[in-house]
């Protein structure tokens, strides 16, 4: 056989051997760069044909993994995961490329933590209406979120996902003093209002920026009030001011402290502590 044909039945081998089928049975046509198998594979996923854009990208770590290709197929698989709503793939597979490219632009410019702070977010418990309020359900992912976006803004202050970061923080925080209200409540509605007052004295503690103060300060003041203790609540209640609460809130403590001077004058005393 000549050279020529020889180079001729080559060339039909390696174009065979690029051609294969997707799980779903869609051809797959592998080009011969590494950037052109890239982009394909952007385009699949763009087109949310998430197996055969998984598969352009994971040819392209393997045929190509010298490549600058390769470390950017190996993170749009995890973008890919996330679109296609895998949340705990795609954190598995973030944290595997922040480990490998430490150095890499998008580990240093924040977005791969970002995504991983979108990801635990996403992984949190919604509210269906034939299930329990997510206040009710376990707040491990909710806490996993928390971790994952404090440690962003700690890591990316100067980032462009800082503020996004930070709206994400807001509404986290929200759902876990939603949570420890709920548990407050539950000690409450039991008859253990120290449980409650514990339950609430720790959310203040773990979550001083939570923007909720005034509301867990007000469950506190009115729980000691019914626990008879008129001089810790008054306390309690003198720190609700507009530094912290809404002119509704701060009102509402006013009626509470109004409440007490009436009843107990202007020097309660506490009286024995019960539940």
């Amino acid at each position: 056989m000549s050279p020529i044909a020889c180079k001729i039945l080559l060339f039909s081998c390696l174009l065979l051997s690029a051609c294969a089928t997707s799980d779903e049975g869609k051809p797959i046509n592998f080009s011969l760069t590494a950037k052109q198998n890239y982009e394909k594979g952007l385009d699949e996923l763009k087109a949310e044909n998430y197996s055969e854009a998984s598969r352009y990208f994971a040819y392209v770590k393997q045929k190509f993994p010298f490549s600058k290709y390769a470390a950017l197929a190996e993170l749009a698989a995890a973008d890919t995961e996330f679109a296609r709503g895998s949340y705990q793939e795609a954190i598995d597979a973030y944290k595997s490329f922040l480990r490998l490219h430490p150095k890499h632009e998008k580990v240093e410019e924040g977005y791969v933590s970002f995504r991983i702070v979108e990801a635990h977010v996403k992984e949190m418990p919604d509210d269906w209406f034939l299930t329990p309020p997510s206040s009710e359900k376990d707040q491990s992912a909710v806490q996993d979120a928390l971790r994952e976006i404090d440690s962003l803004i700690y890591r990316f202050p100067n980032s462009k996902y800082f503020k996004p970061a930070r709206e994400y923080r807001r509404g986290v925080m929200s759902r876990l003093i939603d949570h420890e209200v709920f548990v407050a409540r539950f000690y409450l509605d039991r008859g253990h209002p120290k449980g409650a007052i514990l339950r609430i004295k720790e959310a203040l503690r773990r979550y001083p920026d939570s923007g909720r103060d005034a509301e867990l300060l007000l469950t506190l003041g009115e729980t000691q009030l019914e626990m008879g203790q008129p001089a810790t609540a008054k306390q309690t209640f003198l720190r609700v001011t507009l530094d912290n609460a809404s002119i509704v809130e701060v009102k509402r403590a006013g009626l509470f402290l109004d409440f007490i001077k009436r009843r107990h004058g202007d020097e309660p005393k506490d009286g024995p502590s019960h539940g």
